[in-house]
């Protein structure tokens, strides 16, 4: 077990370094090859954390967790702020539901860092109060 734990890290280690060309400008021998280590990476548990170090259940679970999460999160937001901060539960639903749901060759080769919980737009101003400028 760990003879082969050993050899997985030495294959996928030096592939998550990206080199001087693009992704589109390598041979499709190495795009295969990175497309398929994406294809690992979103199923295996661990090998995820090579490429996007907060998912630990392999991609596509991770990415549905934090989905899940976000929405009691943000119903739970709802609730406690009486419906009157609705730019938090959209920005709390906005974390778990957009970003990347899966990994492809691009960031498996380092070009595109995977976008796990991408940060929520700014809230619209309303023209309502706003806090004194410090």
């Amino acid at each position: 077990m760990r003879i082969a734990t050993a050899l997985l890290a030495a294959t996928l280690l030096p592939v998550g370094v990206a080199g001087a060309t693009t992704y589109d400008e390598q041979p499709a021998a190495k795009r295969a090859m990175y497309t398929g280590i994406a294809v690992v990476a979103n199923i295996v548990p661990v090998v995820s954390t090579f490429y996007a170090p907060r998912c630990l259940l392999g991609y596509v679970l991770c990415k549905g967790v934090f989905a899940a999460m976000s929405t009691i999160a943000a119903a739970d937001q709802l609730v406690l702020s009486g419906g009157g901060d609705m730019p938090q539960t959209r920005g709390i639903l906005h974390r778990g539901f957009t970003g990347d749901w899966w990994l492809t060759g691009r960031h498996t080769s380092g070009e595109v860092e995977p976008q796990v919980l991408p940060e929520p737009p700014p809230p619209p101003s309303t023209g309502g109060w706003q806090p004194p400028p410090l």
